[in-house]
C-alpha cells in the first residue's frame, strides 16, 4: 500500500471524525434547546434528593434535577432547579412532592396539578413562578402519627388521673344510685301499667259524657231556636201594642179630654146650683113645699138678712 492510500485513509478518517463531532455538537445543542428550567422550593428537608434525580409529571419522566442548594436570598429556603422537556406545559397550579424510589432511600420529584389554571407557568427564577414542594403522604402520615402518639399518651395520662381511688368510689356510688333509680323506674312502670288498664273504662266514660254533652248541645240549640221565635213574636206584639198606645193617646188628647173638660164645667155649674138650693132650704125649709117667696127688699117688713 502506498503513501497515497494512507493519506486517503487518513483524510477519510479525519473527515468522518469531524463530521461525527459536528453531529454530536448539533445533537447536544438540540437536546439542550429542548428543555426548560423550572425551580421548585421548600422549607422542609429534601433527604434523598440528589442532582440527576428523575422528575415525573402525571407518572411520566419529563426531566432531571440539575441542582439542590439553599437560596442565596433566603437561607431557610431550599431551591431545586429542574430541567423539564420543552413540550411539557405546566400551569400555575402545579406543585411537587417527594416520592421514595423503592428501598434505596433515594427520592424523586413528582409534579401534580392543583387548581386547574389555564395560564401557563413561566420558566424563570422569579418567586411567583416557582413550584412549591408539599409534604408527601408518608411525611403527613409520619407527622400525624407522631401527633397521634402524643395525643394517645396524653389520653392515657388523663385516664390514669381519672381512674384514681376516689373517682372509682364515686363511680361505685353513681352505679348504686343508678340501680336504685332503675328499681324506682320498674315500680313506676308497674303503676303505669295498672293505670293503662283503667284507661279503656275512662275512655268509655268520656265517650258517654261526650255523647250526653252532644245531646245537651242539641237541646240547647232547639231551645235557642224556640227563644228566637218567641222573642220575634214578642217583638211583633210589642210593636203592635206601641202602635195601639199611640192611637189611644192621640184619641184621648183629641176627643176624650175635651169632653171631660166640658163635663167638669157642667158639674161645677150643677154643684153651684145645688149649693144655692141647699142654702135656700136651710134658710126656708117651707120653700121645698110652697116654693120660694119673692125676696123682700131692704127696709120692708119681714126683711131678714141671710147669713
Amino acid at each position: 500500500m502506498g503513501k497515497d492510500s494512507y493519506a486517503l485513509i487518513s483524510g477519510l478518517f479525519v473527515a468522518v471524525l469531524i463530521t461525527g463531532i459536528v453531529t454530536i455538537i448539533i445533537w447536544l445543542g438540540d437536546v439542550q434547546s429542548q428543555t426548560k428550567t423550572y425551580v421548585a422550593e421548600t422549607r422542609d428537608s429534601v433527604t434523598g434528593l440528589n442532582v440527576g434525580s428523575t422528575v415525573f409529571y402525571r407518572g411520566i419522566a419529563v426531566g432531571k434535577v440539575s441542582a439542590v442548594r439553599f437560596s442565596p436570598d433566603n437561607p431557610d429556603m431550599i431551591i431545586v432547579p429542574m430541567e423539564i422537556e420543552s413540550d411539557v406545559r405546566l400551569s400555575r397550579g402545579v406543585y411537587a412532592i417527594l416520592e421514595l424510589q423503592g428501598v434505596t432511600g433515594l427520592t424523586r420529584i413528582s409534579l401534580k396539578d392543583g387548581d386547574h389554571h389555564a395560564e401557563p407557568l413561566p420558566n424563570d427564577s422569579e418567586t411567583e413562578s416557582r413550584i412549591p414542594i408539599k409534604p408527601s403522604f408518608i411525611d403527613r402520615l409520619s407527622v400525624s402519627g407522631e401527633d397521634t402518639v402524643n395525643e394517645t399518651r396524653e389520653l392515657m395520662l388523663r385516664l390514669n388521673q381519672l381512674l384514681n381511688e376516689s373517682n372509682i368510689r364515686q363511680m361505685e356510688r353513681i352505679l348504686i344510685n343508678i340501680e336504685t333509680a332503675t328499681e324506682g323506674f320498674s315500680l313506676l312502670q308497674d303503676q303505669a301499667g295498672k293505670a293503662l288498664v283503667q284507661v279503656p273504662a275512662l275512655t268509655a266514660d268520656a265517650r258517654r259524657t261526650l255523647s250526653e254533652i252532644n245531646d245537651l248541645s242539641q237541646d240547647a240549640k232547639q231551645l235557642s231556636s224556640q227563644m228566637r221565635q218567641d222573642l220575634a213574636a214578642l217583638s211583633q206584639q210589642s210593636s203592635e201594642l206601641m202602635q195601639t198606645g199611640v192611637m189611644v193617646g192621640q184619641r184621648l188628647l183629641q176627643t176624650t179630654l175635651p169632653r171631660a173638660d166640658t163635663i167638669m164645667l157642667q158639674m161645677q155649674t150643677a154643684t153651684r146650683r145645688f149649693d144655692r138650693v141647699a142654702a135656700t132650704l136651710e134658710a126656708d125649709p117651707q120653700a121645698l113645699v110652697f116654693g120660694t117667696a119673692n125676696p123682700l127688699a131692704p127696709g120692708e117688713p119681714g126683711f131678714r138678712k141671710l147669713k
